[in-house]
């Protein structure tokens, strides 16, 4: 499937770079990432698409299966690799901080990425996690869109909280601490809210840091 979803992404790459400027979701989602601190070096953000997010937040590296999104990556100034999220081609112990941010979602086999974290992560490493829980308000509008026909939503399966932070504990990762924001999206217009502490159901994106154990 990810070949086919890396096809979708390719095809709409630069409308979809475009998408993150000036736009009150990214940035309300930047406030809440940020509350979790600067990733360490060398860091890799897997999922990178264009590089929105890797740039913004200082990871160093950018793995995606769209060479497309890459080109535009790399011109952001990340060192881009080819590949994807369940054979991440990085030695073990060589990673300080990963980053995912809406790649979790995509993932046909979340298990495996979770456990390919693990293994290229040194001592105490860190996961820097960005996701749109499956119970909120927020999810069943991509769902909806998703359900007409999105040529990238449609690829998307969004999992409940509990069950993602689960998963990360499950195959060992430590949650450190999680922010929300986008409490009143989308019954209400975009804008960049102040995050919250904590995880709240209600709120259409989680920010949560794991160390691992």
């Amino acid at each position: 499937m990810w070949r086919e979803a890396s096809k979708s992404f390719g095809k709409v790459a630069k409308d979809y770079d475009l998408w993150y400027k000036d736009n009150p979701l990214f940035l309300a989602e930047l406030e809440a990432l940020k509350l979790l601190g600067p990733p360490e070096y060398p860091s890799l953000e897997i999922g990178v698409g264009t590089g929105a997010f890797a740039r913004a937040l200082g990871f160093d590296f950018g793995l995606d299966p769209s060479l497309e999104m890459l080109f535009l990556a790399k011109e952001k100034g990340i060192k881009v690799v080819a590949g994807i999220a369940e054979a991440l081609p990085f030695k073990t112990g060589s990673i300080a901080s990963c980053g995912l941010f809406f790649t979790f979602c995509f993932l046909s086999e979340p298990e495996k990425a979770i456990r390919e974290c693990y293994r290229i992560l040194k001592e105490k490493g860190k996961v820097y996690l960005g996701f749109v829980p499956g119970e909120s308000p927020l999810a069943e509008f991509y769902r909806e869109k998703a359900r007409k026909g999105h040529p990238l939503y449609k690829f998307a399966k969004f999992r409940k909280g509990s069950e993602v932070l689960n998963l990360f504990e499950k195959h060992g990762f430590f949650k450190i601490k999680g922010f929300s924001t986008l409490i009143d999206y989308p019954s209400k217009e975009p804008k960049i809210e102040a995050p919250l502490e904590g995880l709240a159901p209600q709120a259409g994106f989680w920010a949560i840091l794991f160390e691992k154990l």
